[in-house]
């Protein structure tokens, strides 16, 4: 009974610690939907004047772009082709949310009378002549699961011969939403088992990794519930949050532990270790906190909802982890011993070993660093920045080719473009229909539009009918408006006749250019038909804006960032030229990163292109503790003395979580979703400069910088003259 009595009043703290976390992650696990969403109006918040405009469209017509769009490739010619598009369009048109579909089996009739017509033709018939689409219109009251049905659909139909391939937005967005789902899942898994072997490998602790995961459990379950509370869904960036969490926690436990096992020693009690250690950690770890927290905020300024969540959730996470590092993780470490005498000789020993290594290559390896990160910096310029619909999915992968496929055969990105007369006229008269007419055709010239419906196209489609030649334009639009024909009058013209819809399916193979190069090339042909470009919407549109906001938050972000970054420094240094050194050590990151990302080619998609802000503010951590133990040492040692008993005490929780950070985040490489891989990717090499950087640039800039005199003696000096 003494015997229970004594292990209760020993281990209570860290049992009611387990026990609260076990009663969070029931509470995360009941009420937060932790199922990572996206739609197709996730990229823009909804004051943002780009989605406005999608919003103004849709009050001006009547919308119906929620589309699947398939090609069945095949004879076209043959009765057997027809008779399988007729079955495949009966069994969509059976599903409940389905409010429309268009095959040469249902509209034209047949591909004879499709080719021949103006809208069919131009619809349905792929320029090639190689395969038919099916278009399918989706309904308001459509479930979430009406793709997996279409996919069941397509799966029965496929055979020999008769070869479908699907897209459009709903089915893009599924893909990505599901892609997104198994890496957090898997991802989020994974990293607990790496980083719990990691942690139980260097510090040989059962405790200290009983105390790491209750920690960051605890960071991640508050950060999630808080993002819930915030509104703040799991989407495109947030996906990976609990990886992101798990890291920014960790860092503080790492340093904390390492101070921790240094200062034991002598007659010393465990408490008073802890004490210790917590001293001389917390003011490093609250700045590196503040630094990384402000790299977060810098994305909360940015119109791209995606970024802004991930600020929101980033600057939780920070607050999180800290409160949950140096609120509960000290009462695990006043259980733990210091590694026994043979074990902790033999780690020093293979340490010891691997800084003679660094010391020794210390010249050779700064100076890779820069030949790296400057040379790297030459191929900024190659970056591609607004990267194709395609480069989301796996180049072999079968996505990606059905994919191809449709945008071979017509386009696979809509773009909405509301024209009106330059000269303020209505568009129902045979002058009207003439500029829209020539609008039209030279609109389809450009090389990056696929098939584009209009006004123009339904009205020569409407002239084909038998005596139409007697009825006016006028009459015409009506019964284009009337439920014979189902409306589709009201989603390319506004009831007063003054504003006309151009709806086109853009190419994304194809394209040279950025999409607003794109749109403003298509702006300058409405101009030079006599139309004026009212309006312009669709989801290529707000993509090429998407990327405009991603390169001004790389650029202006990234600068803004480093500023605060470097006024932080001085304040915590006290010493300009230990800024300047820290300041150039960090901005070595990003150069390195997009610098081989644009060597490299690889697309800078909005859900890898924070890399680099998250990169330099967990980066600059280790700085900080650096910067802290150099201002003691210094008061007994010479500046280089003093940088070199800082690089020899700190080398090992520097490379500890530069290692930690990079494995972790290096299970991102194997996910099945390229803009996780190249997420990973850039966290990866980041992490990997910014360890090398803090240890060895820093150090060398902040020695041989100038030194300044302090502005108090300047003023001094100044009033004194």
């Amino acid at each position: 009974m003494q015997s229970r009595q004594s292990f209760f009043s020993r281990w209570h703290e860290s049992l009611i610690f387990s026990l609260l976390t076990i009663l969070g992650c029931f509470v995360l696990l009941t009420c937060v939907d932790m199922v990572p969403k996206v739609d197709e109006n996730f990229f823009f918040a909804p004051e943002d004047p780009r989605f406005q405009d999608e919003q103004k469209i849709s009050r001006l017509f009547e919308r119906k772009d929620t589309q699947i769009i398939m090609t069945a490739q095949g004879d076209i010619q043959t009765p057997e082709y027809f008779e399988r598009v007729r079955a495949l369009s009966r069994d969509f048109e059976k599903l409940t949310g389905v409010a429309l579909v268009r095959s040469v089996s249902s509209g034209p009739g047949s591909v004879r009378e499709a080719q021949k017509s103006p809208l069919w033709r131009r619809l349905l018939v792929a320029p090639r002549e190689g395969s038919t689409n099916i278009i399918v219109i989706i309904g308001q009251g459509a479930s979430e699961e009406i793709v997996s049905a279409f996919e069941k659909i397509v799966a029965a139909h496929q055979k020999p011969g008769f070869r479908i391939r699907m897209s459009g937005m709903p089915y893009i967005v599924e893909l990505i939403q599901r892609n997104l789902r198994t890496d957090f899942v898997v991802f989020s898994l994974i990293a607990y088992a790496i980083f719990g072997i990691i942690i139980l490998l260097v510090f040989r602790s059962w405790i200290i990794l009983w105390g790491t995961m209750i920690v960051c459990t605890n960071a991640c379950v508050i950060t999630l519930i808080l993002c819930q509370l915030f509104r703040v869904q799991l989407g495109l960036l947030t996906a990976n949050l609990i990886t992101i969490v798990f890291v920014l926690a960790i860092s503080h436990i790492i340093y904390l532990t390492y101070n921790w096992r240094d200062t034991c020693g002598g007659d010393q009690g465990a408490p008073t270790c802890v004490q210790d250690a917590v001293r001389l950690t917390f003011s490093a770890s609250f700045w590196s906190m503040l630094t990384t927290l402000l790299g977060f905020a810098s994305l909360l300024g940015v119109p791209a909802r995606p970024l802004r969540e991930l600020g929101i959730s980033g600057v939780i996470g920070s607050l999180a982890g800290i409160l949950m590092v140096y609120g509960i993780f000290p009462c695990f470490l006043r259980y733990c011993r210091p590694l026994a005498a043979a074990w902790k000789g033999a780690a020093i020993r293979q340490r010891s070993s691997f800084y003679a290594f660094l010391v020794k290559r210390k010249a050779l390896i700064i100076s890779g660093i820069f030949f790296f990160c400057l040379g790297a910096g030459l191929f900024l310029p190659r970056l591609n920045l607004d990267p194709s619909l395609l480069s989301y999915f796996q180049k072999e992968g079968e996505i990606a080719r059905g994919l191809k496929d449709i945008d071979r055969s017509g386009g696979s990105s809509p773009l909405l473009m509301v024209v009106r007369s330059s000269e303020g006229k209505p568009l129902n008269t045979t002058e009207a229909y003439r500029k829209l007419w020539i609008l039209q055709q030279a609109l389809e010239d450009h090389p990056s539009v696929g098939t584009i419906l209009s006004l123009p196209v339904l009205m020569a489609q409407a002239r084909r009918f038998p005596l139409s030649f007697f009825f006016s334009w006028e009459w015409l639009l009506n019964a284009l408006e009337s439920p014979t024909f189902d409306e589709i009058g009201k989603s390319f013209i506004t009831e007063d006749r003054q504003c006309a819809l151009f709806l086109l399916r853009m190419k994304e193979e194809v394209r040279d250019k950025t999409r607003l190069e794109v749109i403003d090339d298509l702006k300058k042909v409405a101009v030079s038909a006599g139309m004026v470009p009212e309006l312009i919407g669709g989801v290529y549109a707000l993509q090429g804006h998407l990327s405009r906001l991603v390169v001004s938050s790389l650029i202006y972000g990234l600068g803004r960032l480093l500023l605060v970054f470097f006024l932080i420094g001085w304040g915590f240094s006290r010493s300009l030229k230990i800024a300047f050194g820290m300041i150039v050590a960090v901005g070595l990151i990003p150069l390195g990163i997009l610098g081989t990302i644009g060597f490299l080619r690889i697309p800078l998609d909005i859900i890898s292109a924070p890399a680099s802000n998250i990169a330099i503010s967990m980066g600059i951590d280790s700085m900080f503790h650096m910067v802290k133990h150099y201002r003691r040492e210094r008061l007994t040692m010479t500046s280089a003395e003093a940088w070199e008993a800082v690089q020899r005490r700190l080398w090992k929780p520097i490379f500890t979580s530069m290692s930690l950070v990079a494995l972790g985040f290096s299970i991102f490489l194997f996910s099945q979703f390229p803009p996780t891989q190249r997420f990973g990717f850039s966290i990866v090499l980041g992490t990997a400069l910014a360890g090398f950087s803090s240890m060895l640039v820093m150090p060398l800039i902040a020695q041989f910088f100038p030194k300044f005199p302090p502005l108090r003696t300047l003023l001094r000096k100044e009033r004194h003259g």
